[in-house]
């Protein structure tokens, strides 16, 4: 995208970015991190960084592109591409005319579940409408969270209250280039009476999508893969397997993803859930915390929960397994469930 707009005689107007990157800069948190910045640096910066926003960014405003897009916790947010995270941060550093540069702020993994739209903004008043409107609907997002989170967690009290039920935590990791390919299956069965041991997770990595992984190298990366069991199989055989631990429990778990799309996923590989509930471990953390509506990120929440890990090992399909267990088992602890009243 480029960051000049040249827009400026048209109306404000949106249009599907089709090249959209993968991680992009959220505005609302660039702006919230670079006045808190202007601030700390004593009250003639944080009156010129006001200045700025009140007279000036409508300038500016123009001649930046906007991309709306949802984040991983499934709500809609304005984001930056590089360039404009660039331009953006030149200006407010020119702003604030302190000598100092701003921090950096880590870009956000943006959902691929739905399109991104590119968005010009005409004026700052059209800007303050459009994410006036952004937070209400976002409001709604998260408040119908809360709502299906504490229904799962009556679903799981009526379970326990008749048996230990069982639980499948699975993740799965697919090409980039392809989301239609996977790579890897990480999945673990485990009941709210079963030990947090590593040992009982089981990653799958598909060898035919896999071409370049031999067992050689699958056992020199071994604890890189997974914190169990391996195995690299056909995908039909996977498949196979899976449809088995499928069966023999009474949830599945999955981590920042809607029922309908886990279903869905597992029908496409001929895999039948039957009746089963399929539980989000996001959801049942934003119902037990409402409070945690920005640290929605795996990572996060794990520190949220106390649960040691390590960023590099989230990116195999059997440690987000492992750690979707995790959560899991966290938040079913008691000080965290009696915080809320069934």
């Amino acid at each position: 995208m480029s960051r000049r707009a040249d827009y400026r005689d048209m109306l404000s107007y949106t249009m599907v970015c089709k090249n959209c990157p993968e991680y992009m800069y959220s505005y609302d948190t660039l702006k919230e991190t670079w006045v808190q910045a202007c601030r700390a640096k004593g009250r003639t910066c944080s009156e010129r960084i006001k200045y700025y926003f009140t007279y000036t960014f409508d300038r500016h405003l123009k001649e930046m592109i906007f991309v709306i897009a949802y984040g991983i916790d499934h709500t809609a947010g304005i984001f930056l591409d590089y360039k404009g995270y660039i331009f953006l941060k030149e200006k407010m550093e020119k702003a604030a005319d302190s000598g100092d540069k701003l921090p950096e702020v880590s870009p956000l993994k943006v959902s691929r579940k739905t399109p991104q739209m590119m968005r010009i903004f005409k004026s700052l008043k059209d800007f303050n409408i459009f994410s006036d409107q952004l937070r209400q609907k976002n409001r709604s997002i998260i408040q119908q969270r809360h709502v299906n989170g504490v229904y799962f967690l009556e679903r799981i009290s009526e379970v326990m209250e008749e048996k230990t039920p069982s639980f499948l935590a699975f993740n799965a990791k697919v090409s980039e280039q392809d989301p239609k390919k996977i790579l890897q299956i990480g999945c673990v069965v485990f009941s709210t009476e079963s030990q947090q041991d590593y040992k009982t997770c089981h990653v799958y990595i598909v060898k035919e999508n896999n071409p370049s992984l031999n067992e050689n190298i699958l056992h020199q990366k071994y604890n890189d893969i997974s914190p169990g069991t391996c195995e690299m199989s056909a995908i039909t055989e996977i498949m196979c397997k899976l449809q088995d631990n499928i069966s023999g429990v009474d949830f599945l778990i999955t981590h920042s993803t809607s029922s309908e799309d886990i279903r869905n996923f597992l029908k496409a590989h001929g895999l039948d859930t039957g009746d089963k509930e399929i539980l989000d471990t996001l959801t049942i953390y934003s119902a037990l915390f409402p409070e945690s509506r920005k640290d929605n990120t795996m990572e996060e929440i794990l520190k949220k929960l106390d649960i040691p890990f390590e960023s590099c090992k989230l990116q195999n399909a059997g440690y987000n397994a492992f750690y979707i267990m995790r959560m899991f088992q966290a938040l079913l602890k008691k000080e965290f469930f009696a915080c809320l009243t069934l």
